[in-house]
């Protein structure tokens, strides 16, 4: 036998194997129904009344849905096992993979299976007309655990469920359509926060603990006009996901504090690949495109913000991503090109950061303050690390404390392979990278020449160097594997991160 018929050989018996599994599986389910006919039967002759057998609730549709049940529980068996499978076999040390996934299960279902990768370690399959969704961590939810929003109204309905007291823990909710608000409404977020509570956790909170994807499409229409905390499309979300969702340019947000575009308050949850388009303008602390308030474990992955965001008094902790940032949460592979401003610490990315860490993020935009703490990245920084990070925004404060990465900082910082363009101007304490705090240990960071208050600085940090343009431009390779250099017309040159 030659190659090609050996080749052929192995294909027809993958597709014999095919259909025999989708034969058993048919098989069981009409013997089923078969069974629950002859049963119809002879209760008919006994004279049992047809609308018992074959109505609505009878035992024929009973039966039909038991088909139904049966299938879709052989559906997640099979995901299961594959699933095990790649987690125990040669797949353990890099993940699950889109391929291995889709091929395993092809070899029960056929074309009737199909993978989606989310990238961001989950996927979707789909066999037939059910849909499933594996996690991360291999957890799998089936048909009966995912909630379709398409309208408005039911984005809606699904707001208020969650505002009483269902967390939708363990459940997948997404969306199938772009949604349009009635801008004339006013909005109340998905997740309730009181005014009286004082942290996430409290009893008398709504939060939401599900998965929300919003499969790339756009919601506009948010009107939030309130200086109640908490708000956002989600207020607080407890545990839970939120992905894939775009808050579009055509909102409203007037807002007082702890809010953001997309959620007020995040707590041991996950922000992946979501965008925030709108102005926010601010009577508060803790404001930020995508996050108020990220604390507790929580990640946020993959973000942006483009608006404009503003919080106007005496507040602080105003971010292009987050507001306020702390206990071990993470912002990575995340941007900021809106304009940002407060009284005292504004950021790119994070208004304050506590015992976190950013990492692979860039700010294109200008950040100002009126008193202290203004950064390209992070405005007031405790026990924090920034990694991999740059700045080419103006950096303004009316008194002391701007910097191209890090403004005001406290305790022990690290910061690791950055760079800054953009001017920094103030009146005290003003630096290229951060300011001069032996506490801060800073390595292999870089600056545009004559960008300190117009100059270079006379103090320069160890481990801080002054570049000229051309300079600065070639610098990809030293600053490392996050970087590269800048395809032509982007970045007015300057070394870009991989991931861009």
């Amino acid at each position: 036998m030659n190659i090609k018929e050996e080749s052929q050989k192995n294909t027809n018996l993958k597709e014999h194997k095919i259909t025999i599994n989708k034969l058993k599986r048919q098989v069981k389910g009409i013997t089923l129904i078969a069974l629950v006919v002859t049963i119809i039967v002879l209760l008919i002759l006994a004279g049992v009344a047809i609308n018992l057998t074959v109505g609505d609730n009878g035992l024929f549709r009973r039966a039909q849905n038991a088909t139904d049940t049966w299938q879709e529980a052989s559906e997640r068996e099979a995901i299961e096992l594959a699933v095990a499978g790649m987690q125990i076999g040669s797949m353990q040390e890099t993940g699950m993979t889109k391929q291995e996934l889709e091929n395993s299960l092809k070899e029960q279902f056929g074309d009737e299976a199909s993978v989606e990768d989310n990238e961001d370690g989950s996927f979707l399959v789909t066999i037939g007309e059910n849909k499933y969704y594996v996690g991360e961590d291999g957890e799998i939810i089936d048909s009966s655990n995912m909630v379709k929003i398409s309208t408005a109204e039911e984005l809606k309905a699904f707001r208020d469920d969650v505002n009483s007291g269902n967390t939708y823990e363990g459940k997948y909710v997404y969306l199938t359509n772009d949604i349009s608000l009635d801008i004339n409404e006013e909005w109340k977020p998905i997740g309730y926060y009181p005014m009286e509570s004082t942290t996430p956790t409290d009893e008398d909170n709504k939060p939401f603990k599900g998965i929300f994807d919003g499969d790339n499409h756009t919601i506009e229409g948010i009107n939030i006009n309130t200086t109640d905390k908490v708000q956002g499309l989600f207020g607080v979300v407890v545990s839970g996901t939120i992905k894939n969702v775009t808050i579009g340019s055509e909102n409203s947000f007037n807002v007082g504090g702890g809010a953001a575009g997309l959620v007020g308050y995040l707590y041991n949850g996950n922000i992946y690949n979501s965008v925030n388009e709108s102005n926010i303008n601010a009577t508060g602390s803790y404001v930020g495109g995508i996050a108020g308030f990220s604390i507790e474990n929580s990640n946020i992955e993959n973000c942006s913000n483009t608006g404009n965001i503003t919080s106007v008094g005496e507040f602080f902790s105003v971010g292009g991503i987050v507001g306020q940032q702390g206990t071990n949460s993470t912002i990575l592979k995340s941007s900021n090109s809106g304009v940002i401003s407060s009284y005292r610490t504004a950021g790119g990315i994070v208004g304050f950061s506590h015992d976190s860490l950013i990492e692979e993020c860039f700010n294109t935009n200008n950040i100002s303050v009126n008193y202290y703490g203004a950064a390209g990245i992070s405005g007031n920084s405790e026990d924090s690390v920034i990694n991999d990070c740059y700045n080419v925004g103006d950096i303004n404060t009316d008194n002391r404390n701007a910097a191209g990465i890090m403004g005001d900082v406290r305790n022990t910082n690290k910061i690791n392979n950055c760079y800054n363009t953009g001017n920094i101007s103030g009146n005290s304490r003003i630096s290229s990278i951060a300011n001069q705090n032996g506490q801060t240990v800073i390595d292999n960071c870089y600056y545009l020449e004559n960008t300190v208050n117009g100059a270079n600085e006379t103090d320069v940090i160890s481990s801080v160097t002054v570049k000229t343009s051309e300079e600065l431009k070639a610098l990809a390779p030293t600053l490392g594997a996050a970087f590269e250099e800048a395809p032509e017309g982007t970045n007015d040159g300057y070394p870009i991160l991989q991931w861009q």
